[in-house]
C-alpha cells in the first residue's frame, strides 16, 4: 500500500546545542511522508537532512522550526 508525499518548504533557525548566539536561518525544498505540521517537527529523517545540510562535523544542533509551508500532494510512494 502507497502512502502520500507532500512537499514542504521549511524556514529553520539552528545553532550549536548550548550557545547563547541567536538563531542563523536558512531554507529547504523537501519531502515528507505526512502533512501534520507537528509530525514533520519530530520526523528523524528531516532533521537528520538538515543536518547534513548544514555540514556540521557536530551533530548536536538546536534546530528551531520558523515556519512550514506544506506546498501539497506531490505524489505515491512506492512502497
Amino acid at each position: 500500500m502507497s502512502s502520500p508525499i507532500y512537499r514542504v518548504l521549511i524556514e529553520y533557525g539552528y545553532r550549536k546545542k548550548g550557545s547563547l548566539r541567536h538563531y542563523k536561518y536558512k531554507r529547504i525544498d523537501t519531502f515528507v511522508l505526512t502533512n501534520d505540521i507537528e509530525m514533520i517537527k519530530k520526523d528523524a529523517n528531516l532533521n537528520s537532512r538538515i543536518i547534513r545540510q548544514l555540514k556540521s562535523g557536530n551533530k548536536e544542533m538546536d534546530i528551531m522550526f520558523k515556519t512550514i509551508y506544506v506546498e501539497g500532494q506531490y505524489g505515491y510512494t512506492n512502497y
